[in-house]
């Protein structure tokens, strides 16, 4: 079943924007950001991308030389760039210097994990959320879950990724859920063992591929998951 972007998200359509309330303190983050990468880059030239670990933060850092006079074309470059060199999405490139010596363009890059992260830690949320960027727009699914309700992490993480596909069947499919914990007790030689199981019932007009693990991580007690899938920008048209 095709999916049909654009008449979705005419019925729902989140969007996350980039605020700068506090324009003070956003600016004088970004200068000490921007001071920190020309000084690692002054002292270990490179080409490509990087990972820079500073102490207020990671940063993801693209350096190619300027092949246009115009900033889009070196900024799609950039991009690409970014495609490559590093395994996940990012939503937003700035360049953020001009050096010498070798003569480089350095940009900034955000990933797009780290902006759901920030985001889900200033208002912690669950379900499926749409993000529009400059570059791309992207579905993503986010699941809270308490680690106390399942005896590994391994069928947890099985949780995480089922509870992903239904808020996406949801959005895209109208499908309907239930689910159940069922706690399965069995006797053996060894005495009893209880054991947990999650149920999912389903009810759907078709089934989203696709999405991928974006990161996780811990807040409040509860172990946070994030997937996503990157959205076609025609489809979304149509």
């Amino acid at each position: 079943m095709k999916l049909k972007y654009g008449k979705i998200l005419l019925v729902f359509f989140t969007i996350f924007h980039h605020q700068n309330t506090f324009a003070q303190s956003f600016d004088e983050e970004k200068v000490a950001m921007t001071n920190f990468v020309k000084r690692m880059y002054q002292s270990s030239p490179f080409e490509g991308g990087k990972v820079m670990e500073g102490e207020e933060g990671t940063y993801h850092v693209i350096a190619i030389p300027a092949i246009s006079s115009a900033s889009s074309t070196n900024e799609k470059k950039a991009q690409e760039t970014a495609s490559t060199a590093f395994a996940e999405p990012f939503i937003k490139f700035e360049m953020i210097a001009q050096m010498e010596n070798p003569k480089r363009l350095l940009y900034y890059c955000q990933p797009l994990s780290q902006f759901v992260k920030h985001i889900y830690q200033k208002e912690a949320f669950d379900g499926a959320r749409i993000i529009a960027s400059p570059i791309n727009n992207y579905f993503i699914a986010v699941v809270s879950l308490d680690p106390s309700r399942y005896p590994n992490s391994a069928l947890m993480d099985r949780a995480a990724l089922m509870k992903s596909n239904q808020q996406a069947n949801t959005l895209f499919n109208g499908s309907k859920i239930s689910s159940n914990l069922i706690i399965v007790t069995e006797q053996n030689n060894q005495g009893i063992r209880n054991s947990s199981m999650e149920v999912v019932l389903e009810q759907s007009m078709g089934y989203i591929e696709g999405l991928a693990a974006l990161t996780k991580f811990e807040l409040n007690n509860k172990k946070v998951y994030v997937f996503y899938r990157a959205l076609n920008r025609k489809n979304e048209s149509n």
